[in-house]
């Protein structure tokens, strides 16, 4: 198999993810037999980290989003709820979410928004890889050696597999 591609989407930032981890990305995808996969995010901003949990809310709920964050990431949730309650409208909502993410701090919301020169995050679309559930055993793997420090599969509370790579 030819060396696998590692593809970004348009809100994917490029410019902070290492060597390191593409290597490691791409060593997943040939134990998967994959000839590819597309990174749809990355590092975040408060109002990008902001904009995905707006759309995951929206996508999947506040339950299921209440049940992948932290207590930091609960509290942009409720500010949601409340927002939406008020019958503001999406700018709006985003807007006073992004305020929360700010004032939670925004690595304590999400790992997204962690230090990438020693944490690179990433969300990797499903529908991108020729077998899912042959990638997923070989992050599975790689959380076991060590190399990834976590990771969370497709399902019902995130869209894509979420991986976190702690940089040597």
């Amino acid at each position: 198999m030819a060396i696998p591609k590692v593809l970004f989407g348009p809100k994917a930032r490029q410019d902070v993810v290492s060597q390191y981890t593409i290597a490691l990305v791409r060593g997943l995808l040939s134990q998967a037999d994959c000839p590819s996969c597309t990174i749809t995010s990355t590092s975040r901003t408060p109002a990008d980290q902001a904009r995905a949990m707006y759309a995951n809310i929206v996508n999947l709920g506040v339950t299921s989003q209440l049940a992948l964050y932290a207590p930091a990431g609960d509290a942009v949730i409720q500010e949601y709820v409340k927002a939406r309650k008020a019958g503001l409208p999406a700018a709006s909502i985003i807007a006073a979410m992004t305020s929360k993410v700010i004032e939670m701090g925004p690595g304590n919301v999400s790992l997204h928004c962690a230090d990438p020169g020693k944490l690179n995050v990433l969300d990797i679309a499903p529908s991108s890889l020729v077998d899912p559930g042959a990638f997923h055993a070989a992050i599975d793997a790689a959380r076991q050696a060590g190399t990834i420090s976590r990771f969370f599969a497709p399902g019902h509370h995130d869209p894509a597999f979420h991986i976190e790579v702690p940089q040597p």
